[in-house]
């Protein structure tokens, strides 16, 4: 259900739209693709990384926050339909990562477009840089973004 970049091509999460992420036209609700990002920038994490999401946030006490979001809208995404979310790195900065999406259906049609700014952060109240800027030391990100740029 889900690639990781480097096997057949970028990251990409293929996500269910269900009853609950549409509106009453039973299309997706826009606010819904904020989250199918977020969703997707995690599961990227995990392949890139080879480490959970969770883990960063709660054994790590570091965290990815949006500092910026947007999003442009193609076509509708259908109650019953499966999207993909594809995931490529823009920029990678010495504490951020531009981040852009493109949603697909499965026949390969663009629904949507998007991409958030994400800072890595202190989580971690007792340190004395608690949500600071950390810098971003994984090299597997900047590897990423070179062999899968936005198109």
């Amino acid at each position: 259900m889900e690639t990781s970049g480097g096997e057949v091509g970028p990251y990409t999460r293929w996500i269910p739209v269900t009853f609950g992420e549409c509106d009453p036209a039973a299309i997706a609700y826009y606010p819904r693709f904020f989250d199918w990002f977020h969703r997707a920038m995690e599961g990227w994490y995990e392949a890139v990384t080879g480490r959970r999401y969770a883990d960063l946030i709660l054994v790590d006490k570091r965290g990815l926050p949006a500092v910026h979001t947007e999003a442009d809208f193609v076509a509708p995404c259908r109650l019953g339909e499966e999207v993909g979310v594809v995931v490529r790195v823009a920029r990678v900065g010495t504490s951020s990562m531009d981040l852009r999406f493109t949603v697909i259906g499965r026949d390969g049609s663009v629904r949507a477009r998007g991409g958030t700014v994400v800072v890595h952060v202190d989580l971690d109240p007792t340190s004395g840089r608690h949500m600071q800027p950390l810098p971003l030391i994984d090299e597997r990100f900047a590897a990423y973004a070179r062999e899968f740029p936005p198109q």
